[in-house]
């Protein structure tokens, strides 16, 4: 990918109004978070990159591995209903749209979250 279209693809992913994140389910970590989505949790985005994706998820989390391993498998996008838990230990309700790429040699997944 040339280098300008990194810097486009990074300042959309940063300043959409969407919560997003880029994950790695294998290893059950958030490798990047925009403003948005560190807000929707109340984490700063130092505390959100430690905390692991099973933390966030953790009632349907069996449910989210299996959606997340189909989208790297498959290279489709998909979108799943699930529950957020915040820093405060609250629950949203979200929809997450999941999209797999490839980055650095690593499977990674997009996911873009809105609020139902």
């Amino acid at each position: 990918m040339p280098r300008g279209r990194n810097l486009i693809s990074g300042t959309i992913f940063e300043h959409a109004n969407e919560p997003a994140y880029v994950m790695d389910p294998q290893h059950d970590r958030i490798l990047a978070a925009n403003d948005a989505g560190c807000a929707m949790l109340g984490y700063t985005r130092e505390e959100l990159l430690e905390t692991p994706i099973s933390r966030i998820h953790p009632a349907e989390l069996a449910e989210l591995q299996e959606l997340l391993e189909r989208v790297l498998r498959e290279g489709r996008a998909s979108t799943i209903k699930l529950t957020c838990r915040t820093k405060r230990g609250t629950f949203l309700p979200t929809e997450i749209s999941l999209h797999g790429f490839e980055a650095g040699g690593r499977l990674q997944i997009l996911g873009l979250v809105q609020d139902r």
